[in-house]
């Protein structure tokens, strides 16, 4: 069919991201490549927490009551990390009741399947030993820091894996991956509950600090959209940080989008960039912009003539039809030392409309007039052509060259929005004399033809549940009319439009 003429990351500071639609090809990556999900038991509980927190507005609550045994926190790498570069490992922890012990678990997948199987030999678990909070003195009335490096690891069920440091796990079991991590607090059997608060997780360059927007795609936004319609992007940031920092965001836009609003407002005289001054630590939010894509939008009118002898060809196309294409917004954030980029596409998804295509050669007398108007959703087009056969010869000094040639001509009207096609074409024909309107549009289309023609003609037209097909020869003289109207833009089950056809004189 023819077309109009016409992602170093740190954990000091936010993660940014992008959704990529799609889309295509669409990654999706949130302020923490850290997954989790908090123990529901019967008798013990973890839960996120308003009533304290370390860092941000949010915790994790663990509670283990007289009946229960642990609480726990399960954590998933979006992808495996390799166990030699972990570097970093802490949390924070305010004990609240009790004197309970805290225990850290590995799994360690080791031939490169990205789980851990306990039946697997290269697969590995390692454990912590188990301390209470008062083996490592901690304050009941403070948030106390974790360093997970302090701890003591054994390998689970392995007799001859001597508990060791963080640091010595590493190198013993060197190449193997971490794919999901356990931290447990265990209750204190002298008393009848055990609870304590944990956040601001540190695994390697990722935190978990259990704020509501965490765990949302960094730039969020459709995977595809209508040509000029309206899209929403939603840019989530944060700061990951123990003190405040400014922080920027900006937005490049696709040259093909155009900015409508968005929540906050833009700073001062730009539409596209956002400060946030002393962002607090632990502090999320969000950024949510609307846009419309630049809908294809033509319009032309054609009005000429042309007459002489010799050798003619033409060949014109006109169509309201457009591909889908693209469009890529980035942002960009910064914050002192850093800056993060990344984007976002979404697919607009094309349009479908109709195409006209015409068309003559041959050499002899010829003669044409014709009027052309298109836009965005619509075509027409009439024609008048009048052609004769005779020799025609092409002076090439110092000889001339007799150009022979039979006329043809040809009309494809194709409405694809309304699964319509016209097709006349004639050919070897030593005289034409056409005459044609066309029109082709979402709501009406038509062709009414006239034509004597010494030659021959084949016309077909193509329509929702019916088509004709009328082979000609000789010297014949034609009329046609067919005409389609969309006569109910309600959705019915049948007779939402119309055919109707003249029958085809010939003499």
């Amino acid at each position: 069919m023819g077309k109009p003429l016409c992602y170093n990351r740190s954990i000091i500071l936010l993660i940014l991201a992008v959704i990529l639609f799609q889309i295509w090809v669409f990654s999706s990556f949130c302020l923490t490549d850290l997954d989790y999900s908090l123990s529901h038991l019967k008798n013990a509980d973890a839960s996120v927490s308003t009533t304290q927190s370390f860092h941000g507005d949010s915790c994790a609550q663990l509670s283990v009551d007289s009946k229960g045994s642990y609480a726990r926190i399960y954590i998933y790498p979006d992808q495996p990390l390799p166990f030699e570069d972990l570097d970093q490992f802490s949390m924070w922890i305010r004990p609240q009741s009790g004197d309970g012990a805290v225990q850290v678990e590995f799994y360690l997948d080791g031939d490169g399947d990205s789980r851990y199987d306990s039946k697997n030999l290269q697969d590995a678990r390692v454990l912590s030993l188990k301390k209470s909070w008062s083996e490592m003195e901690m304050s009941n009335s403070n948030w106390n820091e974790l360093d997970g490096f302090d701890l003591e690891y054994e390998k689970y069920k392995d007799n001859t894996f001597l508990s060791e440091s963080l640091d010595a796990c590493k190198s013993r079991l060197e190449g193997k991956s971490i794919v999901k991590i356990y931290i447990s607090i265990y209750k204190d059997s002298k008393v009848p509950d055990t609870s304590a608060f944990i956040d601001y997780i540190k695994i390697a360059d990722e935190v978990i600090s259990f704020e509501p927007l965490e765990e949302e795609d960094i730039k969020d936004g459709p995977s595809s959209a209508t040509p000029g319609g309206l899209m929403t992007y939603t840019i989530t940031y944060g700061n990951n940080q123990y003190h405040p920092v400014d922080l920027i965001v900006k937005e490049d836009y696709d040259p093909r989008t155009v900015f409508v609003v968005s929540y906050p407002p833009p700073d001062p005289g730009t539409i596209n960039t956002w400060t946030f001054v002393n962002l607090p630590p632990g502090a999320h939010g969000q950024i949510t912009i609307k846009m419309r894509s630049v809908k294809p939008a033509a319009r032309a009118s054609i009005d000429g003539h042309v007459s002489g002898k010799g050798f003619a060809s033409t060949e014109g196309m006109l169509s309201t039809e457009f591909e889908s294409y693209p469009v890529t917004n980035k942002v960009h954030i910064t914050a002192g030392e850093f800056n993060f980029s990344a984007s976002a596409t979404t697919k607009i998804r094309p349009i479908i409309g109709s195409a006209l295509q015409y068309g003559e050669h041959g050499a002899g007398d010829y003669r044409a007039q014709e009027q052309l108007t298109y836009n965005s959703a619509s075509i027409y087009a009439q024609r008048d052509i009048l052609a004769g056969f005779s020799p025609v010869s092409v002076n090439l000094s110092p000889n001339g060259i007799a150009m022979r040639g039979d006329w043809s001509a040809k009309l494809l009207a194709e409405n694809d929005y309304r699964n319509i096609v016209w097709s006349d074409r004639y050919y070897q024909a030593k005289s034409l004399n056409l005459s044609y309107k066309a029109r082709i549009g979402k709501t009406l289309s038509y062709l009414d033809t006239n034509a004597c023609v010494l030659g021959l003609a084949d016309r077909t037209a193509y329509w929702p549940n019916g088509f004709t097909d009328t082979k000609l020869a000789g010297n014949f003289t034609l009329q046609g009319k067919a005409r389609w109207m969309w006569a109910n833009r309600s959705v019915r089950p049948v007779n939402v439009g119309w055919l109707e056809c003249c029958p085809l004189g010939q003499g």
